[in-house]
């Protein structure tokens, strides 16, 4: 059976993130143009640490999603 859909792209995500100390974030994560903003929801305690580690996983997610072709992993 042939693919239809051929094309999928990650270009933006939001995402929820937290820690056991009760810091929590949205990072918004422009795929594209691999660029990311962080916006503080709480933040309690060792919040410069928890955004080193938010920063790295940004970095991470931007280099395995920026500019891949997901289209082969959807069984549609």
């Amino acid at each position: 059976m042939k693919k239809i859909i051929t094309k999928f792209y990650f270009d933006r995500a939001t995402y929820r993130v937290g820690d056991d100390f009760g810091n929590e974030v949205f990072v918004e994560i422009d795929y594209k143009n691999s660029q990311f903003v962080i916006s503080e929801i709480n933040s309690l305690q060792n919040i410069s640490e928890f955004k080193q580690k938010i920063v790295l996983m940004a970095q991470q997610l931007i280099t395995k999603k920026h500019n891949v072709n997901f289209s082969d992993r959807i069984e549609i």
